[in-house]
């Protein structure tokens, strides 16, 4: 949380409290201060956490379909919870057979789906933490249908530059590799979603105010957020080589899939791994 995001939870914290607030009311006492809080010095460390590198994604297709089979594994899983939680209140007999029967199906459905996982993504288990790590991505734009009409008529028009989702088509406008540059343009790109959200909420503040310290402090802010939001719009133009868009997508276009392992499968992977003296 940024400065401006303490100052917007204040400023609501303040402006309920003046509501709330009956005429005449004294203000209350400071409240007692909160017992500190030692952590233990026998406190044990998280065991360190290892993770083997299972699969590659290599285009925008692979990548997508991956996120799509693991949603619908999540979505599959979060019914049978649901369920579960039926049967647990069912109150007849015929209720709870058939909710017991409904969750089988689900049961050995979400089964074959997981060993088709396993099976397309060389060993990946929903049941084990994973880490799925983009390493290029393509930044693409919104465009109208007249837009698309006008790109695809050009002798040099490229087909793959465009991406249609639903009804509508976005232009790949730029590409990011390297698993570091991505996650980079992704902080970039979160820095300004949120410099817009919290100008916004000091905007729709702002009017509400009553008292003078909180009109300058939210004035300032606005000042500060509206310079920064330029500041990163700018670099952000000169990095890309066009505005930014909030409507933008960015896809994985490379990516890599790892799973966690325990220490005895890494050992037993860095034993099979060849040495130095087996390369030459």
């Amino acid at each position: 949380m940024n400065k401006f995001s303490f100052l917007i939870a204040a400023l609501c914290v303040s402006l309920n409290a003046q509501e709330a607030k009956p005429a005449g009311t004294k203000p209350a006492s400071a409240p007692a201060a909160a017992p500190e809080l030692k952590l233990s010095s026998d406190a044990k460390a998280e065991p360190k956490a290892y993770f083997a590198e299972v699969w590659l994604g290599r285009n925008i297709s692979e990548c997508l379909n991956f996120q799509k089979n693991i949603q619908v594994l999540q979505q599959q899983v979060e019914e049978l919870k649901r369920l579960q939680m039926f049967l647990e209140n069912a109150l007849t007999t015929p209720e709870k057979e058939a909710r017991g029967h409904e969750i089988a199906a689900k049961q050995a459905k979400l089964k074959g789906d997981s060993e088709s996982m396993t099976k397309l993504y060389n060993g990946f288990s929903i049941e084990r933490p994973y880490q799925f790590i983009a390493t290029k991505a393509v930044i693409a734009t919104p465009i109208s249908n007249e837009q698309f009409t006008t790109l695809s008529a050009a002798k040099d028009f490229k087909p793959e530059t465009i991406i249609t989702t639903g009804e509508k088509k976005f232009q790949i406008r730029d590409t990011v590799t390297g698993q570091g540059e991505v996650e980079a343009f992704g902080l970039a790109i979160k820095r300004i979603t949120d410099a817009k959200a919290q100008l916004q909420q000091l905007i729709e503040v702002q009017p509400r105010l009553t008292v003078d310290n909180d009109k300058k402090k939210v004035e300032k802010a606005i000042k500060d957020i509206q310079d920064d939001l330029a500041l990163n719009l700018e670099e952000f133009k000169k990095a890309r080589g066009f505005d930014f868009n909030a409507e933008a997508i960015t896809l994985p276009s490379e990516a890599k899939l790892a799973v966690q392992i325990t220490e005895e499968e890494k050992k037993a992977i860095e034993a099979k791994a060849p040495t130095a003296a087996d390369k030459k």
